[in-house]
C-alpha cells in the first residue's frame, strides 16, 4: 500500500499534469529566479537516474564532461531553492546538443544545440521535463528555460555546411541556406555580429539563416509547442544581439510567455533598444553588473561610476522593473573569486535585489563559490556543499522576504507601491549610495569589513524627522533626524561595511520581518556632536535606541545626548 504522502505527491502532480502555463511580463514583475546548470546542480538518485554512464568520480569542471545531474534530479532539491525564497528557476538549455568529443571537450552546459526541437537525451525524457514543470507550478514557481536559436557547432569549418556532414551530425538544418556564410564577428560591425559565426577554427558555431522563411516558420512553431507542452513560463534568450532584432519580436510572440535577452556587454543604449523597439520583455541587466563590479567589487571602489550607471539605466530602459540583476552567471568570474571581502558581497546582493529588476542568482552563489574566475571553473557542481545553510544562503532568504513582504502587503510610499516605484538615487559618496525604491531605502558602502570610525548621512531619508524607521537587515531601530536626515556609522565592531535596508515603524509592524518592533518615544535632542566621519545629522533616540547603542551592536554617525 503506497504511504499517505507518496500517494498525495501523486494526486498533486496528476492534478497539474494538464498545466498549460503562459506568464507574461506583467505576471514576472517582483519574481525572483535562482539560475543553475541541469548538469551541476543535483546529482543522480534512486528517483533520478543518471542519463549518462560511466560517470566521473569527482565532478571536476575542468574535465568539461557530464556529471549525472537531470531534470529529474533537480526536482531532488525543489526544497533547497524554495527554502531561499525563490518563485522561479532558469534551467540550462534543453534541446538537444552535438554529442561527440570535441576539442573542448563535453556539450554538458547544453548550448552546443544542433536541433532545437530535439530533447536533450542527457537530461532525461520529455515526461521528465514535465515532471519538473508541474512540481515547480505545484509549488507556485514558475519554470524558466534557456533557448539557443542561432549557433550550430561544427567541428570541421571548411565543411560545415555540408548537407551529408550536417545529417550526418543530426542537424535540424541540413540545407546550406539555412546558415549565413561563414565568416568571423567583427565586433565593431552590428551586421557581422548577426550574420557571422561565433565560436572558433576548433568548435565552429554556424549562424542560423534567420531571413530564411522555413527556418523562421520552424522556429516559431517549435518554440510555441515547447512552452505549451511543458509548462514554459518564461524565456531567456542566448547571445541575442547576434540575431536581427525584428525576429524575436514574432519568436516570443509565437511563445506567448516572458523573454529576456541576453545581450552581453555594456552598451546601455543598444541593450535598451529591446524594450524601446519591443523586440522583446526585457534583457539581462548587464549595463548595471559592470557598475556593481566597479561601485563594490574593490574595497573604496568607483561608487560614482555605480551611480552613473545606474542613473542611465533607469533613463534609459522603459520597464527598468524587469531587467535581470545578477553578479554572477555561467559566463563570468565568481563574485567571490574576485572580491573575497564578504561585507562587499552583501552590499552587491542588496543592490541586486532592491534596484529595479528581478534578482537572478546564479546556483552556488548561496555558498560562497569561490572557485570560478571564469568557464569552466565557473560551473562547477553544486553537490559537495552539501546544500549547506550558509550565512550567504540566509542573507539571500531575508532579502527575498523583504520583497516578498512589501510586495504582498502592497506597502505603499507616497501613493506607489514597490513594484510601480522606480528606483531613486537619493545620496551619494565616493564610498557609499543610498537608494531608494518604494517603501524601502539602502544605505550601502563599498568601504569593507574592518570598522573605521566614518558614517555616511543621507540628508534626506523621505521620512519625517522624529520618526523611527527599522532596519530589516538586523532588526535594529534607528531614529530619524531633524529634514529626514538618516545616518549610519562603520566604527562599532561587527559593523564595519554594513549594508542597510530601512523601512517605517510602521511599515516594519505590518511586514512582521522583525516581529514586534513596538513604538518609540522621543524627547527633544540637544546639540549633536560634531563628526569629522560625515555630514552633522541631528539624531533623536527613543529609551529603545539607547539601550541598543549601550549594548554595542547599533553605530549611528553621531553621539547622541538625551535630556
Amino acid at each position: 500500500m503506497l504511504q499517505y504522502t507518496t500517494l498525495l505527491s501523486i494526486i498533486t502532480l496528476l492534478a497539474f499534469s494538464n498545466l498549460t502555463s503562459a506568464a507574461n511580463a506583467d505576471q514576472w514583475k517582483g519574481k525572483s529566479i535562482y539560475q543553475l546548470f541541469t548538469d551541476r546542480f543535483a546529482p543522480p538518485s534512486a528517483t533520478a537516474p543518471a542519463r549518462t554512464s560511466p560517470l566521473p568520480e569527482t565532478c571536476d569542471p575542468i574535465q568539461q564532461t557530464w556529471c549525472g545531474g537531470t531534470w529529474l534530479s533537480i526536482i531532488d532539491k525543489l526544497d533547497y531553492i524554495q527554502g531561499m525564497g525563490f518563485d522561479a528557476i532558469w534551467i540550462s538549455p534543453v534541446s538537444q546538443n552535438i554529442d561527440v568529443y570535441t576539442p573542448y571537450n563535453y556539450a554538458y552546459h547544453g548550448y552546443w544545440v544542433n536541433d532545437p526541437l530535439t530533447l536533450n537525451p542527457r537530461f532525461g525524457s520529455a515526461d521528465d521535463l514535465k515532471a519538473l514543470s508541474n512540481s515547480l507550478h505545484a509549488r507556485g514557481m514558475y519554470l524558466m528555460v534557456d533557448v539557443v536559436v542561432n549557433n550550430v557547432p561544427s567541428l570541421n569549418v571548411k565543411d560545415a555546411m555540408n548537407p551529408t556532414a550536417l545529417q550526418a551530425d543530426g542537424s535540424r538544418w541540413t540545407d546550406p541556406s539555412d546558415f549565413h556564410p561563414q565568416c568571423w564577428i567583427d565586433y565593431n560591425n552590428q551586421t557581422s555580429v548577426e550574420n557571422c559565426w561565433l565560436g572558433d577554427d576548433k568548435v565552429a558555431l554556424m549562424d542560423v539563416n534567420t531571413e530564411n522563411p522555413t527556418v523562421v516558420s520552424t522556429l516559431n512553431s517549435w518554440i510555441g509547442n515547447l512552452t505549451s507542452t511543458y509548462g514554459i513560463d518564461g524565456l531567456r534568450i542566448d547571445a541575442a544581439k547576434h540575431v536581427p532584432g525584428p525576429f524575436w519580436t514574432d519568436f516570443c510572440a509565437a511563445s506567448k510567455v516572458f523573454c529576456i535577452a541576453e545581450v552581453y556587454g555594456s552598451d546601455i543604449g543598444f541593450a535598451a533598444k529591446f524594450q524601446t523597439e519591443k523586440w522583446m520583455d526585457s534583457v539581462l541587466g548587464y549595463p548595471l553588473y559592470y557598475g556593481i563590479v566597479n561601485g563594490f567589487g574593490t574595497p573604496s571602489g568607483n561608487m560614482s561610476n555605480f551611480v552613473e550607471i545606474a542613473q542611465q539605466v533607469l533613463a534609459s530602459f522603459p520597464s527598468p522593473g524587469l531587467l535581470g540583476n545578477f553578479i554572477e552567471n555561467h559566463d563570468l568570474p565568481r563574485w567571490r573569486n574576485q572580491t573575497t571581502d564578504p561585507q562587499l558581497a552583501y552590499n552587491a546582493m542588496v543592490t541586486q535585489f532592491m534596484f529595479d529588476g528581478l534578482p537572478v542568482v546564479y546556483y552556488g552563489q548561496e555558498q560562497d563559490f569561490s572557485h570560478g574566475a571564469g568557464d569552466p571553473y565557473n560551473r562547477a557542481a553544486l553537490w559537495p556543499s552539501n546544500y549547506a545553510n550558509t550565512t550567504t544562503y540566509q542573507h539571500i532568504k531575508k532579502l527575498n522576504e523583504i520583497r516578498h513582504a512589501v510586495i504582498q502587503n502592497n506597502t505603499l510610499f507616497n501613493g506607489k507601491n514597490f513594484l510601480d516605484s522606480q528606483t531613486t538615487i537619493v545620496a551619494s559618496t565616493k564610498t557609499d549610495v543610498a537608494f531608494r525604491k518604494g517603501p524601502l531605502l539602502a544605505v550601502l558602502t563599498n568601504r569593507g569589513s574592518p570598522n573605521v570610525p566614518q558614517a555616511f548621512g543621507v540628508p534626506t531619508s523621505g521620512w519625517s524627522a522624529q520618526s523611527a524607521v527599522i532596519d530589516l537587515l538586523s532588526c535594529k531601530q534607528y531614529a530619524v533626524g531633524s529634514g529626514g536626515a538618516i545616518s549610519v556609522s562603520y566604527a562599532a565592531s561587527g559593523y564595519g561595511g554594513m549594508p542597510y535596508v530601512f523601512v517605517s515603524q510602521t511599515d516594519a509592524a505590518a511586514l512582521k520581518i522583525c516581529g514586534d518592533v513596538g513604538v518609540a518615544t522621543y524627547v527633544s535632542a540637544n546639540q549633536t556632536a560634531k563628526s569629522s566621519a560625515g555630514p552633522v545629522v541631528p539624531i533623536q533616540a527613543s529609551k529603545e535606541l539607547l539601550s541598543v547603542l549601550a549594548a554595542g551592536v547599533v553605530g549611528l554617525a553621531i553621539a547622541l545626548s538625551l535630556v
